[in-house]
């Protein structure tokens, strides 16, 4: 049981690359942490659930237009927003019922740009408080601003630093890393004009909870014993701070990983909605099918397609 419950875990973290970082487009080379994805919503999956992890994330978006949250904050985004999301910063990506929205992930490790010298300003004036997320600024970057202006060139140049890769391209692509972080800096915000009281790190732990347990029964009770609060107050702290209640959350994740699992493996249909936490395979195949357009099984038909052409 303890190996089957470590291999379960071990496709959950697969699962949640898949779901964060669906890959397209990589730049990156060994021992270089800086990667770019270039994703479209919904035709690479309908959304990305709420999320965090260690890395800076950027979102360009190139096309379309949706929604971005960050820290339970939704932002309206268009073509040639830019929302900059801060290590451990709690994210989701939403989009528009009007038509497919295209997107360029760039997801980096402030480390790459971090020093060994003592007393390094840099470090402790910009990098360790994006890493505390006491580095405040405008989000998301509109196009039409001088903050924009400065952050899309430092960006752009990083892409086309990566299109050839030329020797020492990794260089360019720092100092252009470099520059983005002094524009934040030069357009950041008073830290004591902060939003009010944050329950990041309440809703983090009932994140982490679902991706341990999402194969299992869970009733509000349990995630709401997480956050030292009442059943009724967690679920209006949830609507409030995420803009959906818990159960479509945690619907929408167990959809995600059935969706994985029906790519990735032969089991039958009915395992992968026990696997994946449905006890009722009717409401499984209704609930998938609402989402993403065609049973469980036809969904699984046609990427089977698409792999062979």
């Amino acid at each position: 049981m303890h190996n089957i419950r470590i291999k379960l875990y071990n496709t959950i973290m697969e699962i949640e690359e898949y779901i964060q970082y669906h890959e397209t487009k990589l730049h990156e080379q060994p021992g270089f942490s800086y990667n770019t994805y270039l994703c479209t919503i919904p035709l690479d999956f309908p959304s990305v659930p709420m999320h965090w992890h260690e890395q800076m994330e950027i979102i360009y978006i190139k096309k379309g237009n949706g929604t971005v949250s960050v820290g339970m904050k939704p932002y309206e985004v268009s073509a040639g927003c830019i929302i900059p999301v801060m290590p451990g910063e709690l994210h989701s990506i939403d989009g528009s019922t009007g038509g497919p929205m295209e997107y360029e992930n760039i997801i980096f490790s402030l480390d790459l740009l971090d020093s060994t010298e003592q007393n390094d300003w840099c470090r402790s004036s910009v990098i360790i408080p994006m890493k505390e997320n006491r580095f405040l600024f405008e989000r998301p970057i509109r196009p039409g601003t001088a903050f924009w202006d400065e952050v899309s060139a430092c960006l752009d140049q990083a892409d086309e630093a990566c299109i050839d890769r030329v020797p020492g391209y990794s260089l360019r692509v720092k100092s252009s890393l470099f520059l983005f972080l002094y524009a934040l800096f030069k357009h950041k915000k008073d830290p004591s004009k902060k939003d009010e009281k944050d329950h990041s790190e309440a809703l983090k732990k009932v994140i982490s909870y679902v991706k341990e347990h999402s194969s299992q029964p869970i009733t509000i009770h349990d995630v709401a014993s997480l956050t030292d609060y009442s059943d009724s107050h967690f679920m209006r702290l949830f609507k409030a701070e995420t803009g959906r209640t818990f159960i479509s959350f945690l619907n929408e994740y167990r959809l995600q990983v059935s969706a994985y699992m029906l790519k990735e493996t032969k089991d039958p249909v009915s395992l992968v909605a026990v696997k994946a936490g449905f006890e009722n395979l009717s409401y499984f195949i209704r609930m998938f099918t609402k989402t993403y357009g065609v049973p469980p099984g036809r969904y699984r038909k046609n990427f089977m397609q698409q792999a062979s052409w």
